[in-house]
Protein backbone atom coordinates (compact mmCIF):
# COMPACT_ATOMS: atom_id res chain seq x y z
CA UNK A 1 0.00 0.00 0.00
CA UNK A 2 2.86 1.87 0.89
CA UNK A 3 4.45 1.68 -2.93
CA UNK A 4 1.06 2.54 -4.60
CA UNK A 5 1.36 5.36 -2.54
CA UNK A 6 4.56 6.72 -3.66
CA UNK A 7 3.90 5.97 -7.58
CA UNK A 8 0.42 8.21 -7.07
CA UNK A 9 3.23 11.27 -5.59
CA UNK A 10 5.22 10.51 -8.20
CA UNK A 11 2.59 10.55 -10.59
CA UNK A 12 1.03 13.72 -9.41
CA UNK A 13 4.35 15.51 -9.11
CA UNK A 14 5.33 14.58 -12.98
CA UNK A 15 1.88 15.61 -14.07
CA UNK A 16 2.20 18.99 -12.45
CA UNK A 17 5.36 19.37 -13.74
CA UNK A 18 4.27 18.66 -17.43
CA UNK A 19 1.42 21.30 -16.87
CA UNK A 20 3.69 23.74 -15.79
CA UNK A 21 6.31 23.15 -19.10
CA UNK A 22 3.47 23.53 -21.35
CA UNK A 23 2.38 27.13 -19.63
CA UNK A 24 5.67 27.98 -19.71
CA UNK A 25 6.03 27.07 -23.60
CA UNK A 26 2.92 29.17 -24.64
CA UNK A 27 3.58 32.23 -21.67
CA UNK A 28 7.15 33.45 -22.91
CA UNK A 29 6.24 37.12 -21.75
CA UNK A 30 8.30 38.75 -19.17
CA UNK A 31 6.40 39.96 -16.20
CA UNK A 32 7.20 41.72 -12.71
CA UNK A 33 5.61 40.61 -9.06
CA UNK A 34 4.65 43.49 -6.96
CA UNK A 35 3.62 42.73 -3.23
CA UNK A 36 2.28 45.41 -1.38
CA UNK A 37 5.11 48.29 -2.47
CA UNK A 38 7.58 46.06 -3.64
CA UNK A 39 8.20 45.16 -7.09
CA UNK A 40 10.66 42.67 -8.33
CA UNK A 41 12.29 42.37 -11.71
CA UNK A 42 11.04 41.48 -15.27
CA UNK A 43 11.36 37.75 -15.47
CA UNK A 44 9.69 35.16 -17.72
CA UNK A 45 6.49 33.79 -16.52
CA UNK A 46 8.04 30.04 -16.93
CA UNK A 47 10.92 30.99 -14.97
CA UNK A 48 8.54 32.23 -11.71
CA UNK A 49 6.50 29.30 -12.20
CA UNK A 50 8.80 26.84 -12.28
CA UNK A 51 10.46 28.64 -9.12
CA UNK A 52 7.08 28.69 -7.35
CA UNK A 53 6.35 24.87 -8.02
CA UNK A 54 10.21 23.85 -6.74
CA UNK A 55 9.79 26.40 -3.31
CA UNK A 56 6.33 24.31 -2.83
CA UNK A 57 7.66 21.16 -3.33
CA UNK A 58 10.74 21.89 -0.81
CA UNK A 59 8.07 23.30 1.49
CA UNK A 60 6.24 20.25 1.37
CA UNK A 61 8.71 18.09 2.14
CA UNK A 62 10.33 19.75 5.21
CA UNK A 63 7.38 21.22 6.82
CA UNK A 64 5.97 18.17 7.83
CA UNK A 65 9.19 16.54 9.30
CA UNK A 66 9.68 19.92 11.15
CA UNK A 67 6.06 20.25 12.11
CA UNK A 68 4.71 16.00 12.68
CA UNK A 69 0.73 15.87 12.97
CA UNK A 70 -0.25 13.74 16.30
CA UNK A 71 -2.50 11.22 15.18
CA UNK A 72 -5.44 10.67 17.53
CA UNK A 73 -6.10 7.25 18.87
CA UNK A 74 -9.98 6.83 17.05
Amino acid sequence: MKRLAIITAFLIIAIGMVIISVISIQNISAISVQFLIYRSVQIPFGVLLVFSFSVGLVLGAILPALFPVKSSKY
